[in-house]
């Protein structure tokens, strides 16, 4: 068993795939915050906003310097600037492992000055960041076996896979414990929510049948996800988790929170299993593709 981990973690970098679709996910959470917030953003963190808290708490003596940044407007916009190109950065693929050092400290600085706009996605983002430091960049070729290079980002691989794995079953314990999980109504009351839901989520959930199997199923998933990644079921769970978070976008308007989650579950495939995928997806199209030709033909003989 030993063994086997200590081979796991130097043989070769792991979830090269996962790793692209993570920081695909993230770079589009951060342009989407750039330019929903660009606004708004002296309100929000200039030297007369709402946020006035330091950032020393996480940053340290460097939290001393990105305070001065927030005495200026301009210097705010600059700011966030920054993170709007630190997004695309990591969309691209750009010098992934110094642009996400950067943008985490962009994030944390933004974060901690105003706490009052955050939600659920930024605790994942920041990590999330912070973890994705220790991994490969972008395009750059796999390290031999059993070099530090390869050990790192491995490391990194698992710190990264353990926090979606606690963050899943520390919500599904808490909402196993819920007594409006228990009675199958709290999802229609976070719907019926005007600030967490929109008006066709209102309407849906006010079916009890897709009220309690929506709110049963959730429960469900959740808890028992920590312990299907790890079985033949993994595809399976992940796929589930995809459609999941896409509602929780289309439906409760998290479209930060949701990316970042997508891309943490597309993140837990092996690259084998993002190359199966990628076969099936292909096979798919190139028989949409068959059909066309043949569709075409059988109109014009009816003509």
């Amino acid at each position: 068993m030993i063994n086997e981990c200590v081979r796991w973690i130097s043989d070769a970098p792991r979830h090269r795939r996962g790793i692209r679709c993570l920081q695909v996910a993230l770079g589009l959470a951060l342009l989407f915050r750039t330019f929903t917030e660009a606004p708004f953003a002296a309100y929000f963190w200039g030297p007369e906003g709402l946020g006035q808290t330091s950032t020393q708490a996480m940053l340290g003596p460097l939290g001393i310097v990105m305070d001065r940044t927030f005495d200026a407007v301009w210097s705010v916009y600059l700011l966030l600037a920054v993170q709007g190109a630190v997004g695309l950065a990591l969309i691209v693929g750009w010098r992934t492992r110094i642009v996400t050092a950067i943008g985490f400290v962009v994030f944390v600085s933004f974060e901690y000055r105003l706490h009052s706009i955050t939600d659920g996605g930024d605790n994942v983002t920041r990590l999330a960041l912070m973890y994705m430091v220790m991994l490969l960049p972008a395009g750059a070729k796999d390290p031999p076996p059993g070099s530090m290079r390869t050990f790192v980002h491995n490391l990194g691989v698992l710190l990264l896979g353990f926090q979606v794995l606690v963050m899943y079953f520390t919500t599904g314990i808490m909402k196993a414990n819920g007594a409006l999980w228990h009675q199958g109504t709290a999802l229609y009351l976070i719907g019926q929510v005007e600030w967490f839901s929109l008006d066709g989520m209102r309407d849906m959930f006010k079916n009890p049948l897709v009220v309690v199997v929506a709110t049963y199923s959730t429960v469900l998933w959740q808890v028992w996800f920590p312990m299907g990644v790890f079985t033949r079921f993994r595809m399976l769970f992940v796929g589930v988790g995809v459609l999941f978070h896409v509602g929780i976008g289309v439906f409760m308007g998290l479209v930060c929170f949701s990316t970042v989650m997508l891309g943490l579950e597309l993140f837990l495939l092996t690259d084998a299993e993002h190359v199966k995928i990628a076969g099936w997806v292909r096979s798919a199209r190139d028989r949409v593709v068959a059909l066309w030709p043949a569709s075409g033909v059988r109109g014009r003989v009816r003509a």
